[in-house]
């Protein structure tokens, strides 16, 4: 077993460009993929139990019998490891840490389940992560984090880091924030599948920065579990090459002010104040609209961390397409 103050996992670049090319056993290939798939959905227990292997009986970390590496880890509410929440980064990538399992209240890394993390870690093999929300009214419901890499061992914890929106790129961490690429020239080459991956790991990602409210009225439902009536807008358009690699390309709106903001009738400011088009019409159809109320106020809600916030470029295109649009 590595040593747990040096280990940590092989520069992503390694791996690139399929994060699923140094693994040589195609069940455990299928299965990552399989929750690769499930992204950002909050998933029943049961349903889980039938698509994902080992999650009928095994809590914590698993194995799979015969593998060298482990598949996914899960957090439970009712866990006795003093785990926390993830900690969002501007790639859609994110940092967790886990506690090692142990025997009677007491780690013991030489179990066979911690040693398959530190398999993991060591050869760069992504893992699924898994954590239990509690949903009044509902069963165990879990959200699915994504595949993620075991980046470090502190002595006390793992050191969990999820996948970017662009697997090819190296994550960001926390300590280095690069500065903001507002364009996004795609690869050609990208197939389908990974195109639609990423499309839901940017929604995924500004909805959990924006705690699944809306940034302008602070609304946000839920329904079974899952965020209804919340999008992620781009500031800068996708139809005008507006990235979707970077959350700070972002923001999260109901579907009404997300309509209002496509069509440039708000915006914000680099203050964050909101600023609303001097349309007679548009404005005495909007009185009873939250838009008009918040005018020249600062957006009530923005990311927990300032590196999270929309980049000021990003804002400055949208000010003025804001500008130029119906003169």
């Amino acid at each position: 077993m590595p040593s747990p103050k040096s280990s940590s996992r092989k520069s992503c670049s390694s791996l690139m460009p399929d994060l699923m090319a140094r693994i040589s056993d195609p069940k455990l290939t299928d299965s990552l993929l399989k929750i690769r798939e499930l992204m950002g959905s909050m998933v029943p227990s049961r349903e889980l139990q039938e698509k994902i292997p080992g999650f009928k009986t095994q809590k914590g970390i698993y194995k799979p019998q015969n593998s060298e590496y482990a598949l996914w880890i899960r957090q439970t509410l009712t866990g006795v490891y003093q785990d926390q929440e993830p900690a969002m980064l501007p790639d859609g990538s994110w940092y967790y840490r886990y506690s090692p399992e142990g025997k009677k209240g007491e780690t013991d890394l030489s179990l066979s389940t911690n040693r398959a993390l530190f398999k993991s870690m060591e050869d760069g093999v992504p893992i699924g992560v898994f954590i239990q929300r509690e949903i009044a009214g509902s069963q165990s419901t879990y959200e699915v984090m994504g595949l993620a890499y075991v980046e470090n061992f502190d002595d006390a914890y793992f050191i969990i880091h999820g996948e970017p929106i662009d697997n090819e790129a190296e994550p960001m961490t926390s300590t280095n924030i690069p500065q903001f690429k507002p364009f996004d020239v795609e690869n050609l080459s990208i197939s389908k599948a990974m195109s639609r991956i990423r499309k839901i790991a940017f929604q995924t990602g500004v909805r959990r920065v924006y705690h699944e409210k809306c940034s302008l009225c602070e609304l946000g439902y839920r329904f079974n579990g899952q965020p209804i009536g919340v999008q992620a807008a781009h500031l800068i358009p996708v139809s005008d090459q507006g990235t979707s690699k970077d959350l700070r390309n972002g923001i999260l709106l109901c579907n009404n002010h997300h309509a209002l903001f496509d069509r440039y009738l708000w915006t914000f400011d680099e203050d964050f104040r909101v600023i609303v088009k001097d349309d007679p019409q548009f404005r005495h159809s909007a009185e009873n609209n939250h838009v008009l109320t918040v005018e020249g106020k600062r957006l009530p809600n923005l990311p927990d961390a300032e590196y999270d916030f929309p980049a000021s470029e990003a804002i400055s295109f949208r000010l003025d397409r804001f500008n130029k649009t119906y003169q």
